[in-house]
């Protein structure tokens, strides 16, 4: 309800870090806390997250634009921290995917992902063989049209391949870059070792965006660092934490009937509503709401 007036931008971050560490989220809640932590520097408005939070459903692009539009809307209001949009295949061929980038970028993301899949696309750490990925004279042309149209010169456009085939994927990587992506991201089942994610890092020769989810999850920061990746998204963070937890609360609940004595911990009501900001709510009313007495 509350409006956040934004801190920094996402261009700024990636001029003077090292390193950015991004939290992917999937609802609006889970937005508000990241904007408190510190240690993370960005939202990544993940694909997965989102069709699992707001829909219940696997990643596979069964929400519409206009819904993952809404969803990016309410993570960024009530977030100061800059927010990368997942925008899956950016909704249709390169005139559609102009279109797509203004949408986000009016719903207040700081950058968007696009990929080089097919449409509808599949998640691909939802499936044991990843979906066909379409031409790279097309996904050029997808890249070319989504910087050059874009309406803020600051929105930051990340060029995502899902090929797996490693030599592809550095191929296509470097031809994104030099259709003025400013980053380019793989993804983890091209690799086999954080070696050979060194490897691709070095050969693109250009600021990588890496999302740990798989194996890459084993790896500490220091691996990561030393890997090399200009922003590195820890994306199902969100979804996998509140599925086990709410699931569990669930269960307890069920078996009980009761929370008398529930093992999971959850926040106290009070807590929450602080979190959630009724104080500025209150304080709004008392600034613009006229005396209820003087009314009647």
């Amino acid at each position: 309800m509350v409006q956040v007036n934004k801190q920094y931008s996402l261009k700024e971050l990636i001029k003077k870090r090292d390193l950015i560490v991004t939290a992917g989220v999937g609802d609006a809640l889970s937005a508000r806390v990241v904007n408190d932590i510190e240690g993370i520097d960005a939202l990544l408005s993940s694909g997965f997250a989102i069709s699992a939070q707001q829909f219940g459903l696997p990643d596979t692009e069964m929400y519409t634009r206009s819904e993952n539009v809404e969803a990016v809307s309410r993570m960024t209001y009530v977030s100061a921290k800059p927010l990368i949009a997942d925008i899956d295949t950016g909704y249709g061929n390169a005139v559609s995917v102009i279109k797509s980038v203004h949408e986000f970028e009016r719903a207040g993301a700081a950058g968007v992902i696009i990929e080089d899949q097919i449409s509808p696309k599949r998640c691909p750490i939802c499936v044991d063989e990843t979906n066909t990925i379409i031409p790279v004279s097309e996904a050029v042309g997808k890249i070319k049209a989504a910087v050059e149209h874009k309406s803020n010169p600051d929105t930051i456009i990340i060029a995502r391949t899902d090929a797996t085939n490693f030599d592809e994927a550095v191929q296509r990587a470097k031809l994104y870059y030099e259709a003025g992506a400013d980053l380019v991201q793989p993804i983890s089942k091209t690799f086999k070792n954080k070696e050979e994610v060194k490897q691709f890092v070095d050969q693109v020769g250009c600021p990588v965006s890496l999302v740990i989810v798989g194996w890459l999850e084993n790896l500490s920061i220091e691996e990561i660092r030393w890997i090399g990746p200009k922003i590195a998204h820890f994306a199902l963070i969100s979804v996998t934490a509140m599925h086990q937890a709410v699931t569990e609360a669930f269960q307890q609940l069920g078996q009980k009937q009761s929370i008398v004595g529930m093992k999971t911990p959850r926040t106290a009501h009070h807590e929450l509503v602080k979190a959630l900001g009724m104080e500025k709510v209150s304080q709004l009313e008392e600034m613009y709401l006229p005396n209820e007495s003087e009314i009647y």
